[in-house]
């Protein structure tokens, strides 16, 4: 039964009992057990009695009064006359009596009883009315005007100028008339604006003391809104279907166990099946180039694990005419309202010849890394050749260079800056620190002892040169080509920490951190090396000195990094003095040897 009709039972002072047509309870509210002092488990037990007491043992549509005795009730007079209304109505479910019994009284007390029932009239939220059946509106409550968007002394009294369609006011009547109610009748009505309105309409007869009909009262239950969401959910549906069906990516819809529920054209084209042909079968078996593991389950606990969504690319599928493709993949779950898991979906797009256009990208850097590599080395090898003494020094200087990058990158303010490929790059570029010296003459570069102030401006030029030289040859590649950092290091590798070096007398961070680390490798193989103009220092002796400039010509992490590593730098000295003069190995285990024999006698 309709809840707004059963609020307004339960607060009438009227004795309600509602039964079906083999007399049976339905229904009774607390003023009838309250009005015959019964209680719930009396009335239900003996509800036919009374029905026969009041003249009703055969319901029927009438109204009458009667005068019932104490007798059997809980009465404080010998007698009390009650007017009884008996109203036949039809639901979809069959039939049932409405009976409302209500006491005479004098009256004073039918004044009171009348106030209620119009104070309830007035208060209640939903739109109520009479009419008569012609149209015409009897009595209305202020939700009827509100409704409307009336002021409610300019409501409307004649319906026919508020129902939009005049063929539902007439099926109204018709229904009313044969069936004495109507419940939930969807009706549209205009209001003040003309705008439409969209109710519910419960409606019933009205009849006189002859039980002829007089007309009606309604109830209307304001739906639109409820139906606008509706229509709007429609749209959206309908819109959805079409995006769904026309989007690029191949969308995929699975059941919480995996199983296909449905897919869109994109999805067709992508794994050469047709819909009928994925619909039903399960992500395992159709999709996994390793078709029947139990893949599904893994992916459900990683959308669970990223609380709904997850993303994997580069995903390999298989087609069904065998081809491995790859797709980037996108993994949601798709809840109700209540947050349970209802399905999941799978928007995928295809990226195989991506796939393909990277592997042949990385095949030529590779190929290119190569040339470079080989490019860089010549470079290089210019300075080398014309000064036999340097021996292996750029080869240490990869090594070297290498070792302090890597233990820096340990330190958090590089470890996003010391990437591999900038390890890569700087063990490479390192090599070009000198490259400046192919425009030293040979008189200068391999003289031996200390070099006079102008020859020393000479030497001091090389930096500037190779800078210069490389940059030249970096603006005719790229930006970001692989001579850009060698660039740097030949330009900057004599800058002192202190700002008193050249050729621009940088300090701190302002020098390239290439141009830094490369600058202690640089000095530690030129201490420990024989030159034109010198003889080579100890390894602990250069040790020495480089920790003495500490803060002053180097860099104080990087120094740091240095001594952390610097009998890694001595072994490596070694290693490759053995490797260009093996003789220097067979001298020192003789030398051992001897040593052992003397410690033996």
């Amino acid at each position: 039964m309709d809840t707004v009709l059963l609020s307004i039972i339960e607060e009438v002072s009227d004795g309600i009992l509602i039964i079906d047509e083999k007399s049976e309870l339905l229904f009774f509210n607390d003023v009838f057990s309250r009005m015959f002092g019964l209680r719930a488990d009396e009335i239900l037990s003996g509800h036919h009695s009374f029905l026969k007491n009041i003249g009703l043992e055969h319901p029927e549509e009438t109204s009458f009064s009667v005068h019932l005795s104490g007798t059997g009730f809980r009465f404080d007079e010998p007698t009390r006359g009650f007017s009884v209304k008996s109203t036949r109505l039809t639901t979809d479910n069959g039939f049932y009596f409405l009976i409302i019994l209500r006491e005479l009284v004098d009256g004073s007390n039918n004044q009171a009883a009348e106030q209620e029932y119009e104070q309830l009239f007035r208060t209640i939220g939903d739109a109520m009315f009479t009419a008569r059946m012609n149209g015409r509106v009897e009595t209305s409550n202020p939700a009827f005007a509100e409704l409307l968007e009336y002021h409610e002394e300019d409501a409307p009294s004649d319906l026919r100028e508020v129902y939009v369609y005049q063929d539902e006011l007439e099926d109204k009547q018709r229904r009313l008339l044969e069936a004495g109610t109507v419940f939930n009748l969807e009706t549209h009505l205009y209001n003040n604006n003309r705008a439409i309105k969209r109710v519910l309409d419960t409606s019933w007869i009205i009849k006189d003391q002859s039980g002829n009909v007089t007309g009606y009262a309604t109830q209307w239950k304001d739906v639109t809104y409820l139906r606008n969401l509706e229509s709007r959910l429609k749209i959206s549906e309908r819109n959805f279907t079409i995006l769904f069906d026309t989007i690029l990516s191949g969308i995929i819809i699975f059941d919480p166990e995996g199983t296909i529920l449905n897919l869109n054209t994109a999805a067709e084209r992508t794994y050469g099946y047709h819909w009928e042909e994925m619909v039903g079968q399960h992500y395992d078996d159709l999709l996994r180039v390793d078709r029947g593991n139990d893949a599904f389950a893994k992916l459900v606990a990683l959308i669970q694990y990223n609380e709904g969504s997850y993303v994997e690319s580069e995903v390999k599928r298989r087609r069904k005419d065998g081809a491995v493709i790859y797709t980037y993949a996108s993994f949601t779950s798709i809840v109700d309202s209540t947050g349970t898991v209802i399905a999941y979906s799978m928007a995928e797009k295809d990226l195989t010849e991506r796939v393909h256009l990277e592997q042949k990208l990385r095949d030529s850097l590779h190929e290119l890394k190569d040339t470079q590599s080989a490019a860089i080395i010549g470079f290089a090898k210019l300075t080398e050749y014309r000064d036999k003494d340097t021996g292996a020094h750029l080869e240490r200087i990869r090594e070297f260079t290498r070792i302090m990058a890597q233990t820096l990158r340990r330190l958090p303010k590089y470890a996003a800056y010391i990437t591999d490929d900038y390890l890569e790059d700087l063990s490479l570029s390192s090599i070009l620190h000198d490259v400046g010296k192919v425009g030293i003459s040979d008189s200068i570069l391999l003289k031996p002892g200390r070099f006079n102030p102008d020859e020393y401006e000479q030497i001091k030029a090389h930096s500037r040169l190779g800078g210069e030289a490389l940059e030249v040859v970096d603006k005719q590649l790229t930006k970001t080509s692989f001579l850009t950092m060698g660039k740097e290091i030949a330009y900057y590798h004599h800058e002192r920490w202190d700002g008193s070096g050249y050729p621009e007398g940088l300090s701190g961070e302002g020098i390239p951190l290439s141009a830094r680390i490369v600058s202690i490798a640089d000095v530690y193989d030129a201490l420990t090396s024989k030159r034109p103009y010198k003889e080579a220092y100890s390894h602990e002796k250069a040790v020495e000195i480089i920790a003495g400039e500490r803060g002053k010509q180097f860099d104080p992490e990087i120094v740091d990094a240095f001594m952390e590593n610097h009998q890694v730098f001595a072994r490596i000295k070694r290693f490759f003095e053995f490797e260009e003069n093996p003789e220097t190995m067979y001298d020192l285990l003789e030398g051992k040897h001897k040593q052992k024999e003397v410690d033996l006698a």
